[in-house]
């Protein structure tokens, strides 16, 4: 049952990886952004930087929110949806799921910065889109360790 619902979680991230992967290439030829050129963003450049932002946000959401706690009830952990999210953080840490919770803990900061939109401010919106594009390898590398590590427990 635990096992299943895993998989399908592990399914939904690598949806969400995937659009972001492509998102992310597509990026690559205008990326890290100015003031100036965040300004003359095309329809089409937004259009990806849009899917990116959105995607990065519904994989750390499904990470963050489910996978997690899934994860340690996968490997019978006590009490885990009572504990404090800082706790299942250190607990990861413990079982080398997470190799550092600062670094989650980063991309949050990241993410929340890119939630206040600066429309009005091109600088301080070029520097968090440049911020959050930086930060994907590190939302990736952290999934692809939790999926890794799931994959060698024995059914």
């Amino acid at each position: 049952m635990m096992r299943l619902k895993l998989e399908k979680l592990f399914a939904e991230c690598d949806k969400h990886l995937a659009r972001i992967n492509r998102a992310y290439t597509k990026m690559a030829g205008f990326m890290p952004l100015d003031a100036t050129q965040y300004q003359q963003l095309s329809d089409d450049e937004i259009e990806h930087i849009d899917q990116f932002l959105f995607r990065f946000a519904k994989l750390q959401d499904a990470i963050g929110e489910r996978v997690f706690v899934v994860l340690l009830e996968f490997l019978q952990e006590e009490g885990i949806k009572a504990k404090p999210f800082v706790d299942i953080l250190n607990r990861l840490e413990q079982l080398g799921l997470l190799e550092d919770k600062n670094d989650w803990l980063a991309l949050r900061k990241i993410r929340n910065n890119i939630a206040h939109q600066y429309e009005d401010e091109p600088q301080l919106a070029a520097e968090a889109l440049n911020a959050i594009y930086a930060a994907k390898p590190g939302l990736e590398k952290i999934y692809a360790t939790l999926k890794a590590r799931y994959v060698l427990v024995p059914e």
